[in-house]
């Protein structure tokens, strides 16, 4: 994987982690907000998810929660689309997204 490529799977990893304390700290059921797990440095946008909604992307250690219009086609692929978000699974640094998956085992 090259530099670049690299750093865009970090960045989504980075933000993954940041939502995986977001759902520690929130009430199970009430709608709460994530922050878009895109690989865009400098991206604020958020996404408002259910516990069992946010539950789905973290059930596979490859998919990530963006908003709309933050996929990047040559890297990812849109696997749900959803009103204002998309769920996107990593084709490019999919290793690395497991690797560092925070509810991994490894």
């Amino acid at each position: 994987m090259t530099s670049s490529l690299e750093q865009l799977a970090q960045n989504q990893s980075l933000f993954r982690e940041i939502n995986e304390r977001v759902k520690e700290i929130a009430e199970p059921e009430e709608p709460i907000r994530y922050v878009c797990e895109c690989s865009h440095v400098g991206c604020e946008a958020t996404i408002e998810l259910s516990g069992t909604e946010y539950e789905l992307v973290r059930s596979e250690p490859t998919h990530f929660v963006v908003a709309g219009g933050h996929q990047l086609p040559e890297i990812e692929q849109v696997v749900a689309a959803h009103d204002g978000y998309f769920v996107v699974e990593k084709v490019i640094g999919r290793e690395f997204s497991q690797a560092t998956d925070p509810r991994s085992d490894a």
